[in-house]
C-alpha cells in the first residue's frame, strides 16, 4: 500500500512537472507594423498588410528573424541581434518566412490611422499610413527527426564512417530508410552547394530525387560491382575530395521525401576551381552548384510546402 501510494504521488508530479512544459510551447506575443495608404488601395486591402506585417513581426519578436549566412540558417534574437543556428522547418505568412505558427484567433488588433507630411518629387504633401498593433497566442514550429540512416564513409562499406578527411580521400554515403521515397544529397563549403545525387548523368526522370526502396542498402559514388546499386550502375559517378585551405569544413545535406522533391536549378561547375589541367582534359567535371545562400532559401522553401520532407545535416573535414 505504501510503495502504490508512492508511486501515486511521484506519478502526479511528473505531470505536474511536465504540465507547464507543454503549455510552454505556446507564447502571447505583440507586433506592430505601419503601412502607406496609398490611392490604388482601398482601407480594407490596407489593413490586411498591415496586420500580416504584424503578424510577422510579433512571431519574429517571440522566436527570431531568419538569416541566412553561407550554408547555415540563423535566428536573429531582435532585442540583441545575437545570432543562432537553426535546423527548424519554417511557416510562411505573406511571402515571409518565420519559425512559427498563430494558434486560434488574434487576441487583440487595433489599427490607426497616421498622417505625416513628407517630401515627393521635391514636393512636400501629405501622406497616409495604417499602422496595426496585433496581440496573438503562436507556437514554435521543430523539424521532425529524419527517421533514415546515412553515413559518411572514406570506403565503400558501412564499416567505414568517416567525419575527418585528406585531400584526395574519396568519399562514399551509405544510405537506408525504413520506408520508400527519394533521396537528394548535397555538399556545401558555405559559399557553394554542389549536388552529388541524383548523378548529373542520370535522365531527367530521376532529377527530382533517386528512387529509394524500404530497408534497402545503398552505397553511392561506388563503381565497383559488389557495391555499385545495379540499377544506377551506368551513372554512378566518384569522388575524390579537394580543398582550398589547409582545412576546410563541409556539410553535408541528405534531403528525403516520400514523394518527387523538385530539386533547385544547379549551374555548371567551374572547372578551373579543384581541377587540374590534367583532369579536365580527361573529361573530369565539377558537380553541378548553387550559390550557398540560394540553396538554404530552396530547403526553407520546400520544407515550408513538403511535409514529407526530412534533412539530416552532416559535417566533415578535408585537411591537405
Amino acid at each position: 500500500m505504501i510503495l502504490r501510494k508512492l508511486f501515486c504521488l511521484l506519478f502526479l508530479l511528473i505531470c505536474f512537472m511536465q504540465t507547464p512544459i507543454a503549455q510552454n510551447e505556446m507564447v502571447t506575443t505583440t507586433g506592430e507594423a505601419q503601412v502607406d495608404w496609398t490611392s490604388d488601395k482601398s482601407e480594407i486591402q490596407v489593413k490586411k498588410e498591415a496586420e500580416l506585417e504584424a503578424t510577422i513581426n510579433a512571431i519574429e519578436r517571440a522566436f527570431g528573424r531568419i538569416v541566412i549566412q553561407g550554408y547555415s540558417t540563423f535566428l536573429q534574437n531582435l532585442t540583441t541581434g545575437k545570432l543562432v543556428e537553426t535546423t527548424t522547418v519554417f511557416n510562411t505568412i505573406a511571402g515571409s518566412n518565420v519559425k512559427g505558427e498563430v494558434v486560434g484567433q488574434p487576441l487583440d488588433i487595433r489599427f490607426e490611422e497616421i498622417e505625416w507630411i513628407g517630401t515627393d518629387a521635391g514636393k512636400k504633401r501629405k501622406f497616409r499610413d495604417i499602422k496595426c498593433t496585433v496581440k496573438i497566442n503562436a507556437k514554435p514550429i521543430t523539424e521532425l527527426t529524419p527517421d533514415f540512416t546515412a553515413l559518411t564513409l572514406d570506403c565503400p562499406d558501412p564499416k567505414c564512417e568517416q567525419s575527418e578527411y585528406t585531400e584526395n580521400d574519396p568519399f562514399f554515403l551509405y544510405f537506408q530508410s525504413p520506408s520508400p521515397g527519394y533521396l537528394s544529397v548535397f555538399m556545401d563549403d558555405g559559399k557553394i552547394c554542389q549536388q552529388l545525387l541524383p548523378y548529373r548523368r542520370m535522365p531527367v526522370s530521376f532529377h527530382d530525387g533517386i528512387p529509394i526502396t524500404a530497408g534497402k542498402e545503398y552505397i553511392f559514388f561506388s563503381r565497383k560491382t559488389e557495391f555499385a546499386v545495379v540499377e544506377f550502375r551506368d551513372y554512378v559517378e566518384e569522388y575524390s575530395l579537394r580543398t582550398e585551405s589547409p582545412i576546410d569544413q563541409l556539410r553535408i545535406f541528405v534531403v528525403f521525401s516520400a514523394t518527387p522533391l523538385q530539386n533547385p536549378v544547379m549551374a555548371e561547375g567551374n572547372p578551373d576551381r579543384l581541377l587540374r589541367y590534367s583532369e579536365q582534359s580527361q573529361g573530369y567535371k565539377l558537380p553541378r552548384e548553387i550559390s550557398s545562400e540560394n540553396f538554404q532559401r530552396w530547403l526553407i522553401y520546400s520544407q515550408t510546402r513538403k511535409q514529407d520532407l526530412r534533412v539530416m545535416r552532416m559535417d566533415i573535414t578535408i585537411k591537405r
